[in-house]
């Protein structure tokens, strides 16, 4: 009864196979050979696109690491001048609604870089067990376990990482965003004499900007900024990959696991 119900739910969604309902059980309208060969497409347009994305997700890795550069200047630049670590004392920083210290977000900044680092990783081990599995099929006999096997691995670990590797790189673009407004307001109160300075002046060593000061929270600007262009760049790309993939691998799922059902 079961593989009934299941091959009357095949000739539903495969479109129109049967003009009116018939009674239980009934004849495929599609062999499992057919149904397999369709799962076995899908999962090739997975490959094709994984292999499509690999120079793209392995500039994932340069990037992560220039990130990283960018954070060590942009500790550095806050640590060297007086004037900068006192002015930033009354920058608030709205991270997570609570974070009220440079020091903290560059040290979350640093963990999101982290986390996105090994999200990578088992991104890129997932893509490579899916095509190293795939490269095995053969489209004319591969048995539809085999390609049903394959479609849930894919729908299940490689979609997991790749889903974690697009959050680790929401959670950098969320702490860079901060670093690139907190990063805003100290260059303008570089060239103000409104609040922030006037507070700061209470502060014992306080000293007046200078020229070099000015140089480093402009190079810091602009390199956040950059940054976050191609971060969100990258975050789109991961995106767009991500819903394709699904689409194939969920029609890849069904197709092969009514031709499991068929073979029965």
């Amino acid at each position: 009864m079961k593989r009934a119900i299941v091959i009357a739910a095949a000739l539903l969604m495969l479109g129109g196979c049967a003009q009116q309902p018939v009674p239980l059980p009934q004849k495929a309208c599609m062999s499992a050979a057919q149904l397999n060969a369709y799962g076995y497409d899908y999962l090739e347009k997975v490959a094709k696109l994984l292999r499509e994305d690999k120079k793209n997700i392995e500039s994932f890795e340069i990037f992560i690491n220039a990130m990283k550069g960018t954070v060590d200047n942009y500790s550095d630049m806050i640590k060297s001048s007086v004037y900068i670590s006192n002015v930033v004392r009354f920058l608030p920083i709205p991270y997570a609604g609570e974070v009220s210290n440079t020091t903290k977000l560059i040290s979350k900044t640093v963990l999101n870089l982290g986390g996105a680092a090994s999200a990578l990783n088992r991104y890129k081990n997932s893509s490579d067990l899916f095509l190293a599995g795939f490269d095995k099929l053969n489209r004319t006999n591969a048995k539809a376990a085999d390609i049903s096997k394959l479609a849930v691995y894919a729908d299940t670990k490689l979609m997991s990482d790749a889903r974690s590797l697009e959050n680790s790189l929401n959670d950098i673009s969320s702490s860079t965003a901060m670093m690139a407004a907190t990063t805003q307001r100290i260059s303008e109160a570089l060239d103000t004499t409104g609040a922030y300075v006037d507070q700061a002046k209470s502060f014992v060593g306080f000293s007046q900007p200078g020229g070099d000061d000015k140089s480093k929270v402009a190079q810091n600007k602009s390199t956040i900024n950059t940054r976050m262009a191609q971060l969100n760049q990258k975050i789109a790309s991961i995106e767009k990959s991500g819903q394709l993939n699904q689409f194939n691998i969920a029609k890849a799922r069904i197709y092969s696991e009514l031709a499991v059902e068929l073979e029965q």
